[in-house]
């Protein structure tokens, strides 16, 4: 992960340099919409997708800084992930944090989000994106509870089911499922971007009672790469 880390900071700092060297001949919209499909791919077969359709809109009097909002379905799954404490008030203290071994996760969000952009050209833009209120949802999952202060009073294995209330709060202030990405984008087409970069999706899991800390939720924070096509249909 970390040698992806690097390539995509490479990659970013080269179209950079292009761009900076690049004359702007074509003047920028003022107010962009696109279809937007995006897939990831992690460590641990972590797999992620998302359909979302984004609004941006030209600030000042180049359009070249672009702040937008939008709607987005999202997806995450992967193989024998460990889920750790959620909650802010347990996660400071590495005493108070467990772990919730899920085989075979599978959470889902619909969620609103917000965008931030600036565009070098018209054939370039970095831009950043994430999710801000929705709902998650997916399928109940059997999981394997770690903790050392299970002396049996907790069941070592039970049902868990993605948490229903997505909410950006920062940090580990975070509910639910939220998905957030660092990208770059060329335009293929004046309809057309193809994006790249990092994914990172926050997937939540709710215990079907209360464990250790009177805790019931369990985070888990894969950081993955992704591409992506955005049509805009109403570019002519």
């Amino acid at each position: 992960m970390k040698n992806l880390l690097k390539f995509y900071l490479f990659l970013t700092a080269f179209f950079l340099a292009v761009t900076c060297v690049q004359a702007q001949t074509t003047s920028l919209p003022k107010k962009e919409s696109n279809i937007d499909l995006a897939l990831g791919m992690g460590e641990n077969s972590s797999f992620s997708y998302a359909l979302s359709w984004n609004t941006s809109y030209g600030m000042f009097s180049t359009n070249k800084f672009r702040l937008g909002y939008g709607l987005r379905f999202s997806g995450f799954t992967g193989s024998d992930l460990n889920y750790i404490t959620a909650p802010a008030d347990l996660t400071g203290d590495d005493a108070t944090i467990d772990t919730l071994l899920v085989n075979s996760p599978h959470t889902m969000g619909l969620s609103a989000l917000v965008n931030l952009q600036y565009q070098f050209s018209s054939k370039f833009k970095l831009g950043f994106n994430i999710d801000v209120i929705g709902l998650g949802f997916g399928s109940s999952s059997d999981a394997t509870f770690i903790s050392s202060e299970n002396t049996g009073q907790y069941p070592q294995t039970l049902e868990s089911s993605p948490s229903s209330f997505n909410l950006l709060l920062v940090g580990d202030n975070d509910l639910g499922q939220l998905k957030s990405e660092f990208y770059i984008a060329y335009a293929l087409s004046e309809k057309t971007w193809l994006r790249g970069g990092m994914d990172m999706t926050f997937s939540e899991y709710t215990t079907a009672q209360e464990l250790t800390n009177a805790n019931d939720r369990f985070r888990a924070k894969p950081v993955m790469v992704f591409l992506a096509i955005s049509y805009n249909p109403f570019t002519k």
